[in-house]
């Protein structure tokens, strides 16, 4: 059994889902990707509550009074949610994990390389690096803006490089963010310090992510981690035949028919089912190793 309740204080816009038990469980925080509202991580976080994890599923833009756009979103607003898990009595205030994918993926890497409250974290086809603001018109009409800012200030970032030899060869948002990344200067200059991250990380991709390289991306994180002696459990679990949406299991899948779909996200069917199911089975041990009940 296990309890929802909305968690709409001093900003926050989360769903909470906890198990019914009256003894303090470990806290996982829910964050989703480009999509905006909460996506899928209701229906993830409700499958970590029935685990027994007290788990918030917190959207960060694009609801409620939240900014509409993925862009400049301050990191002081996770840390709210941090605090907010840590006071809540149904949490063991010293056992709080994070849990993004895509931009989420992106966002939990750097949100915990900055806040050592966090001590465990699983990036579904993450960046290695902050991008720059996700922009609709995807056009160079604009200046470009940072997807996140730490005290008021705007983190540096990789902008967007349009390349459309790139693009016509790999499609449109896989060439955009391969030609992005040949800026090494920016790239340099944005790389996520995941050296600083307080905990073990589950890392999860498909080498065959039409969204992003995540696959190759996550092997720079890996590749951090050994040149700065990571003293953590570190794993990069990455699917030959997958694609970019992996997170959960293949039973919460996103349909077809859904308005998500229209993008290519890369993948076969199948394999991204039997991805699907094998990443959740290794976050299950994952967190049963390293986030204590």
């Amino acid at each position: 059994m296990k309890t929802v309740v909305e968690a709409r204080h001093e900003g926050l816009v989360a769903n909470f889902y906890h198990p019914s038990a009256p003894d303090k469980r470990p806290g996982i925080i829910v964050i989703g990707g480009a999509g905006g509202g909460f996506g899928s991580t209701g229906a993830v976080s409700s499958l970590l509550a029935k685990w027994g994890y007290a788990t918030l599923a917190l959207a960060y833009f694009g609801l409620e009074h939240l900014p509409a756009r993925l862009e400049e979103i301050p990191l002081e607003y996770f840390k709210q949610a941090i605090t907010w898990m840590q006071s809540n009595p149904s949490v063991e205030s010293s056992s709080i994990g994070l849990m993004g994918t895509s931009k989420g993926g992106e966002a939990a890497l750097l949100v915990s390389a900055m806040y050592p409250e966090i001590r465990a974290v699983i990036a579904y086809a993450p960046s290695h690096v902050i991008f720059q603001s996700v922009d609709y018109d995807w056009s160079e009409k604009t200046a470009p803006m940072s997807s996140w800012t730490l005290e008021g200030k705007p983190l540096p970032f990789v902008p967007y490089r349009l390349d459309w030899g790139l693009m016509e060869r790999h499609g449109f948002l896989l060439g955009l963010y391969l030609a992005s990344l040949q800026d090494h200067k920016a790239v340099e200059r944005a790389i996520i310090p995941v050296e600083r991250i307080n905990g073990p990380v589950l890392l999860i991709s498909g080498k065959k992510d039409a969204i992003w390289p995540s696959s190759m991306m996550c092997d720079r994180v890996v590749e951090r981690f050994s040149q700065h002696h990571f003293s953590f459990a570190f794993r990069h679990v990455s699917y030959a035949n997958a694609g970019h949406l992996l997170a959960g299991p293949s039973r919460i899948a996103p349909r077809s028919r859904d308005r998500e779909q229209k993008l290519n996200f890369g993948g076969t069917e199948s394999a991204n089912a039997a991805a699907r199911d094998d990443a959740w089975a290794k976050v299950r041990e994952f967190l049963s190793a390293h986030l204590a009940q």
